[in-house]
């Protein structure tokens, strides 16, 4: 069962993605902002982190840089509601797997956090083969 880090500064959309994401029954954490997000990260091992853009004090994109350095096969998923071409190109180039914008619609999240967790497993499996 996978873990999950779910990072908002908004307390009713933590709420909201961690409750979606327990349906799918993976273990969910949520942080409020950056600062204890990165603390969590480096306590926990976690295999995906759905992260929003605009936190209150340190950026998104900061702690998706700071979370990958500290451990490099985490995932990641960034979302926002002001996420523009080149915010969305900013956070692939530096290893988020996938930016959805806010609103959401429940099965895009749930499809992403899926293919996301499955495709370092299907590329094992064909490293094997």
């Amino acid at each position: 069962m996978a873990k999950i880090l779910v990072v908002d500064n908004d307390l009713d959309m933590c709420q909201i993605i961690s409750d979606i994401l327990k349906e799918g029954e993976y273990t969910v954490n949520v942080s409020y902002n950056g600062k204890d997000a990165l603390r969590k990260i480096k306590k926990n091992h976690y295999d995906l982190i759905v992260l929003d853009y605009k936190l209150n004090g340190i950026s998104g994109l900061v702690v998706l840089e700071k979370a990958l350095q500290m451990m490099p096969s985490l995932k990641i998923i960034m979302i926002s509601a002001f996420g523009s071409d080149s915010t969305k190109t900013k956070a692939r180039e530096l290893g988020a797997g996938d930016f959805i914008d806010k609103p959401f619609d429940i099965k895009i999240l749930n499809r992403s956090v899926q293919d996301i967790l499955t495709r370092d497993t299907n590329k094992e499996k064909l490293k094997e083969e």
